[in-house]
């Protein structure tokens, strides 16, 4: 490993990258299929933005791990400068997917008028963190058909169902 990083703090930058670009190559392909201008007739948005959404979260061994380590990472980066901004850039970077989901399902008519698209993507960008953080922590409590369905029913009240 010293040949390639110059020490532990160019290691883990070098891991925080490579979680958020693997992360980032499963939201894309859910992204392309639902944030389509022309879908595919019949397509369901609402499914489509669960399981674009539910790449974020702990639902099998990869993403457990995946979550485990960018948990991992923020708390190392709150008393570690070097990685402060890459953690605040990878945050950044989660906050505009779910803002922009959040667009596009308005544009698309399925949201409650007038909701504050700030404020939600705020409340479910704590959803997402919330409902990781819980299911890292108790795996065996907080089971993936959970997960989706905390999730689904967010999204339902956002839709006013």
């Amino acid at each position: 490993m010293r040949h390639y990083f110059a020490g532990s703090s160019e290691l883990m930058i070098f891991a925080m990258q490579e979680l958020a670009r693997r992360i980032d190559a499963r939201v894309r392909t859910h992204a392309r299929v639902l944030l389509d201008p022309e879908p595919a007739p019949g397509a369901d948005r609402r499914e489509q933005t669960v399981r674009l959404l539910a790449e974020t979260l702990p639902l099998d061994a990869e993403r457990r791990e995946e979550s485990a380590l960018w948990l991992s990472f923020v708390t190392a980066a709150r008393t570690r400068p070097e990685l402060r901004t890459r953690a605040v850039e990878l945050q950044a970077g989660l906050d505009a997917l779910v803002r922009r989901v959040l667009i596009e399902t308005e544009r698309s008519g399925a949201l409650t008028p007038g909701l504050d698209l700030e404020l939600e993507t705020r409340r479910l960008s704590a959803l997402l963190d919330g409902l990781t953080l819980q299911a890292v922590q108790h795996p065996d409590l907080v089971g993936p058909d959970e997960l989706r369905a905390v999730l689904r029913r967010y999204l339902d009240t956002l839709a006013g169902s």
